[in-house]
């Protein structure tokens, strides 16, 4: 019961592309690799550890251009009083949601993925973000997804970058310090009053330069945030952002899984720093969900009635418009025609995307997620095969 159920690709050591902390400045990888570097296999990866030196260099050049032009505009910017979060485990549709609710940018404004790959950088870089397109693929490496730098991007990984790795998402470029190192960056619960400043000061300082860039430092418009790490951090979330509203996103824990084990397959190897084995990547799988899951069950009652919307992956991807209408009318937000015309606009672009087909679960991999899982499957309804 103990081997692993499958064989995960750690084949990409000498790729450059796709690699989210290409963006760090030097401070941040200074101290990146003071608390990490001896985890580093740095024979296996020295390219990739090398050309992340250089350009923290880069970028940490650009930080002080950005700081020295920019930082009376970050200061003054405001925000939002009530931030829209989008929640969910990896693979539950969390990014089909961000990218149809960004299309709302009377109301919203977001981390894009330049920003959220360049956030050091962003203020004086923005305008000629097109010198980078070749950081990254045209489609997402795990599903095909259009992987544009003005597109929508999680914000934790900019935060990570800017924090010098005080977030959950260190994980997937050390991951078999997973469980001693980088899961108490979740909600901090567990980590020390040092490491939740540096983190909550990193996102914070991103929320107001994205305003400053994005929105004139106005706070006119609502940020759009989505990492499936928020999902475990209702009640810190709430603590700065009272108002704040949440959209949660569910689907089949065996989809989940399948679809999780996918990615790690195609998009992680882009990001080691050391090579995990099968066990490492399969129980940061479980062990991700079942943290997400609980905490997000535990404290969602503490968010104020109306606030929250939850959504299954079925209704959206079988009904965008009508998963649409409904999110507009329990929010009470405006202009629901024009936004289902520009999602209806949005199918139209995307009519040729294929969805992935996954390999089928064993026996083994069924018996385990549905143990490991119980609580999604019951708390949702979702059938235990």
């Amino acid at each position: 019961a103990k081997d692993p159920v499958r064989r995960f690709a750690v084949d990409k050591a000498f790729s450059l592309k796709n690699n989210p902390l290409s963006g760090i400045a030097l401070p941040g990888w200074i101290a990146m690799l003071w608390r990490y570097g001896r985890a580093i296999e740095w024979r296996k990866y020295w390219l990739r550890a090398v050309f992340l030196s250089f350009m923290a260099i880069v970028n940490g050049i650009f930080a002080l251009l950005d700081w020295i032009f920019f930082a009376h505009t970050i200061v003054k910017a405001k925000l939002h009083p009530s931030p829209i979060f989008v929640l969910g485990h990896p693979r539950t549709g969390t990014t089909l949601m961000h990218n149809l609710l960004s299309k709302d940018d009377k109301q919203f404004y977001f981390c894009t993925t330049f920003q959220a790959g360049f956030p050091s950088g962003f203020a004086i870089l923005d305008k000629i973000s097109w010198l980078f397109a070749g950081f990254v693929d045209e489609r997402r490496p795990m599903d095909n997804m259009k992987l544009g730098l003005s597109m929508p991007q999680e914000d934790e990984l900019a935060t990570n970058v800017l924090s010098g790795g005080k977030s959950q998402y260190m994980s997937i470029f050390l991951p078999r310090l997973e469980r001693e190192s980088f899961r108490q960056f979740v909600n901090f619960e567990d980590a020390t009053a040092d490491d939740f400043a540096c983190w909550r000061q990193s996102f914070m300082f991103l929320l107001k330069k994205l305003s400053a860039v994005n929105d004139g430092g106005s706070g006119n418009r609502r940020l759009l945030l989505k990492s499936p790490v928020h999902t475990g951090r209702v009640r810190l979330l709430l603590k700065l952002f009272p108002n704040a509203q949440f959209i949660y996103l569910h689907r089949n824990p065996y989809r989940v899984y399948q679809s999780a084990a996918n990615m790690a397959d195609k998009a992680y190897p882009y990001m080691y720093l050391h090579t995990p084995d099968n066990i490492h990547i399969q129980e940061f799988i479980l062990s991700q969900f079942e943290q997400l899951h609980s905490l997000y069950i535990r404290d969602r009652n503490l968010i104020p009635k109306g606030n929250l919307i939850e959504i299954a992956f079925e209704d959206l991807a079988n009904d965008q418009e009508k998963t649409i209408a409904r999110i507009y009318t329990h929010f009470k937000w405006p202009n629901v025609d024009r936004m289902l015309a520009a999602v209806r606009e949005h199918q139209k672009t995307n009519k040729s995307y294929k969805k992935n087909s996954f390999s089928t679960l064993s026996e083994h991999e069924k018996k385990m997620v549905a143990q490991r899982w119980k609580q999604a499957f019951n708390e949702f309804d979702y059938k235990i095969e």
